[in-house]
C-alpha cells in the first residue's frame, strides 16, 4: 500500500515541472517522536533556476502534514536551513505550490508566504483523514 501522501507529492512533482529536480526529491512516511507517523515530503527546486536567482546552493520545499509548506535555502554543506512558510494552506493545490515556486524563482520571495488554496479534501481522501488525526 502507498503511503497517504504520495499521490499528493506526484502532482505536486507533476505540477512544478522542469522547476523540481525529482532525482533529489523525495516522500516518506516516518515515525517523527516514538508515538505518531509523520508524512514528510522534500522536493529540491532545479539549481540552475535557483542560482540564477542568488540562490547558490539551491532551494528546498518541506511539507509535513502537521506544519504545511516551508520553503529553505541550500547552505554551502549541502544541508537546507532557514525554513520560511511558502503557502498558508496545509494541504494547498499543486496550483499554489507551483504559484509560490514561481515567486521564489523569479526573486519575489517578500510576497511569500501565499495564501494558497486547499485541496479538495475528496481529492486526498487518505491525507485529509492524516491531517485531520494530527490536528
Amino acid at each position: 500500500m502507498a503511503d497517504p501522501h504520495t499521490p499528493y507529492f506526484e502532482d505536486v512533482l507533476a505540477a512544478l515541472g522542469d522547476n523540481a529536480d525529482r532525482t533529489e526529491s523525495f516522500a516518506q512516511y516516518c515515525n517523527d517522536d516514538g508515538e505518531r507517523m509523520l508524512a514528510e515530503i522534500f522536493i529540491r527546486l532545479d539549481d540552475d533556476r535557483a542560482g540564477a536567482v542568488g540562490y547558490p546552493h539551491g532551494l528546498g520545499l518541506f511539507w509535513t502534514q502537521t506544519v504545511g509548506w516551508l520553503w529553505m535555502r541550500g547552505t554551502s554543506d549541502g544541508r537546507f536551513s532557514n525554513e520560511q512558510p511558502l503557502v498558508r494552506a496545509l494541504v494547498a493545490t499543486p496550483a499554489s505550490i507551483t504559484a509560490a515556486v514561481h515567486s521564489l524563482l523569479t526573486g519575489r520571495t517578500t510576497e511569500l508566504p501565499l495564501r494558497g488554496e486547499d485541496a479538495s479534501p475528496s481529492t486526498y481522501p487518505a491525507l485529509e483523514e492524516l491531517t485531520r488525526a494530527t490536528s
